[in-house]
């Protein structure tokens, strides 16, 4: 049996335990994409079968390392429901007696007064969450279930320090946080290290690339104890590429590892960030992220470092620093004298103890935990909370970016393409779409929070696209002509051959249509040939209002004809079914724990 540093279970065991899960659900799983760039570093995608959306990534020091972090991830994302935060889950669900867990609750949303009532949140969160806007219920309706008529669904949490149970929106939830913080453990304190490791790892990486702190380096006879480690950063090393690792623990305060690769041949860096309480994890984690997902002919794909710190603290470049450190890193990190010294860290204490150290570090930040757990599966899953601290996104995202924008569209919308409608009223919905602040670059699908099936018309439809069907259908040329002209300038590399061509004869036969000195009739001849009979055909078809939405085929609020959405609801439901069979009574940990004195 496998044992490593930081974990209470050996990785077959763990494994064996993930995969016999899987089996009693009637889940199958594949792993692709194996990658062993350096002799120590494995990565792993993992994906379910018959619904590759929901999907996980693992990586570590060795396949079974890999294998073990790659099965855990999709648990917590599971368990958390997180795979499928991104979706409307259907009628069945949004009328079902709970939608997401059996302890949610319901707010109703009074017309008259939206205002957040006491029983969600508590006052200072209210305070924090809705500072600067007008944050009200109406915005923290989610996106699974789509029912603004039942209103908005809250989870309890516990807060770590008081054991106050706090009730979360579901959508404030999904809009903020991401997995931030969603962690699983071989044992309950095991689980929770990591989420407050990967918490705590997270703000340090954002404070160093805000504020561009320049890092001590961490000496070579301090990485010669960890000889895997080690090896690998000297593999890495080449005639243009050099790594160098720092001590990103801000003065000895935060358990965190930084390890920057710069490649000279092109003048480009990208950073990975790793943090555990225990130096030798969190050093071996900062390695297998930088390279996770990542061959040697990927590290040429970066940006340079640059001295605007406005540019690089901008939130963008921020989010893809979380999703997949691509984003730019400012050259004050690279100054001579670094704002630290360094200093040789670790903590050498069990996972309970572990747990109580980082508690501490965070509440000395002035900074409130809240966690849940999600044990029901048969693992041991948590998410952990830090207002503050733990947000991927602003917080202004709940009012300027929800992701639940685009709810009031879904029955409309995929409805539309098997609409009967008058000119005029084809007409109305132009101007009430171009009225929303919806970029036209925007995937419908997304919008609405569907999962097309692939190659489907619905996959690639696009705002731009879907408006100008709609002019098209009103016959209002001038708006169909500019959205086709976008719609060929967007999709250039990405439509079939047949699909681009539609929109390029569309534009000629628009321009007729337009420019009074142009006769359609003159030119027809010359379209055939361009184009071909047929296309040509389907264009004066919807032109001339004998045709509409080229090919898109309606649906409605059950999902009907999206094949690969109702796959996705039928691994929800058995998740959502088992998590409801094997929910336990038993007290959860953070309810146990919660009136720790965290100073102590």
């Amino acid at each position: 049996m496998t044992t490593i540093v930081g974990k209470d279970a050996p990785l077959e065991q763990s494994i064996a335990h993930f995969q016999e899960i899987l089996k009693n659900l009637k889940i199958s799983v594949r792993e692709s994409n194996w990658l062993n760039p350096l002799n120590d570093v494995y990565s792993v995608h993992l994906d379910i079968e018959s619904c590759p959306s929901i999907y996980s990534n693992g990586k570590g020091s060795s396949r079974l390392a890999a294998q073990a972090s790659a099965y855990g991830e999709l648990f917590e994302r599971l368990s958390t429901h997180m795979s499928f935060s991104d979706y409307y889950l259907g009628l069945d669900n949004s009328n079902a007696p709970y939608v997401h867990f059996k302890d949610e609750k319901w707010t109703v949303i009074d017309q008259n007064d939206p205002q957040i009532p006491n029983d969600v949140l508590n006052s200072s969160l209210r305070k924090f969450y809705s500072e600067g806007t007008d944050l009200n219920l109406e915005d923290l309706v989610d996106l699974q279930s789509s029912a603004f008529s039942r209103g908005v669904c809250s989870i309890p949490f516990t807060n770590a320090r008081n054991g106050e149970v706090v009730y979360f929106p579901v959508n404030l939830l999904d809009n903020l946080y991401g997995s931030n913080g969603m962690s699983e453990g071989n044992t309950e304190y095991e689980a929770l290290v990591q989420g407050l490791s990967e918490i705590i790892e997270r703000y340090v990486k954002k404070e160093i690339i805000k504020r561009g702190l320049a890092l001590p380096v961490i000496p070579d006879e301090i990485l010669q104890k960890y000889e895997k480690s080690y090896n690998s950063l000297k593999t890495l090393q080449g005639d243009n590429l050099k790594v160098i690792a720092y001590d990103a623990s801000l003065g000895g305060k935060f358990p965190v590892v930084c390890v920057v690769l710069f490649n000279q041949s092109n003048g480009t860096c990208f950073a990975s960030f790793g943090a555990h309480p225990i130096f030798e994890v969190a050093l071996d984690r900062t390695i297998t992220e930088l390279m996770q997902g990542r061959t040697f002919s990927d590290l040429d794909n970066f940006d340079e470092p640059d001295f605007d710190l406005e540019r690089t603290s901008d939130i963008v470049n921020l989010e893809s620093h979380f999703v997949d450190s691509t984003g730019i890193l400012p050259m004050q990190m690279f100054r001579k004298i670094p704002d630290y010294k360094f200093v040789a860290w670790d903590f050498s204490g069990n996972t309970q103890e572990q747990y109580k150290a980082l508690r501490y570090m965070i509440a000395k930040l002035g900074f409130d935990i809240y966690v849940r757990s999600y044990h029901e599966l048969g693992v041991c899953v948590y998410r952990t909370i830090v207002p503050g601290m733990s947000e991927i996104y602003p917080v202004d995202d709940l009012v300027y970016n929800n992701t639940n924008s685009g709810i009031d569209f879904q029955d409309a919308l995929l409805s539309l393409p098997g609409s009967e409608e008058t000119v005029e009223t084809y007409a109305d919905y132009l101007d009430e779409l171009e009225s929303e602040d919806i970029d036209n670059d925007v995937l419908v699908c997304q919008l609405l929070g569907i999962l097309p099936d692939p190659k489907s018309k619905w996959a690639s439809l696009r705002m731009g696209e879907l408006r100008c069907l709609i002019a098209l259908a009103a016959k209002v040329y001038p708006s169909a002509l500019t959205y086709a002209i976008w719609t060929v300038r967007y999709n250039q590399n990405d439509f079939s051959l047949d699909k681009l061509s539609f929109y390029q004869c569309l534009i000629k036969v628009l321009q007729c249509k337009t420019e009074g000195s142009l006769n359609e009739e003159d030119y027809l001849e010359g379209f055939e040939l361009l184009y071909g009979k047929k296309t040509l055909q389907n264009v004066l078809d919807h032109v001339n209002g004998n045709a509409r939405f080229n090919g898109l085929t309606a649906s409605d609020l059950n999902l009907k004809g999206f094949k690969s959405h109702q796959e996705l609801i039928r691994i929800y439901n058995i998740i959502k079914d088992a998590q409801e069979k094997d929910l336990k009574n038993d007290v959860p940990l953070e309810n146990k724990d919660a009136k720790d004195n965290v100073e102590k």
